[in-house]
């Protein structure tokens, strides 16, 4: 059996690299705590330093999360 995988599609994003390379693309944030109502939130990445990530919403309305209160932060996969 020879399998070939991915480097993980949805592995989350953790190091600065992860960041770099998502930049502009479609990210799910997940908190610990509802914001809102929400636990999920989707949006493009626009900006991240080491303690916080920016997405900005369909709607045009840029969010930013603390990284600690995120359970994941990973690219969002649409079907």
């Amino acid at each position: 059996v020879f399998e070939v995988s991915s480097p993980g599609l949805l592995r989350p994003l953790k190091k600065e690299k992860d960041f770099v390379r998502s930049m502009g693309k479609k990210i799910e944030i997940r908190t610990y705590r509802a914001i809102e109502g929400e636990k999920e939130f989707y949006g493009i990445l626009s900006a991240y330093d080491e303690n916080s990530v920016t997405i900005e919403q369909e709607d045009g309305t840029a969010r930013t999360f603390q990284k600690e209160e995120t359970a994941l932060i990973r690219l969002a996969f649409e079907i």
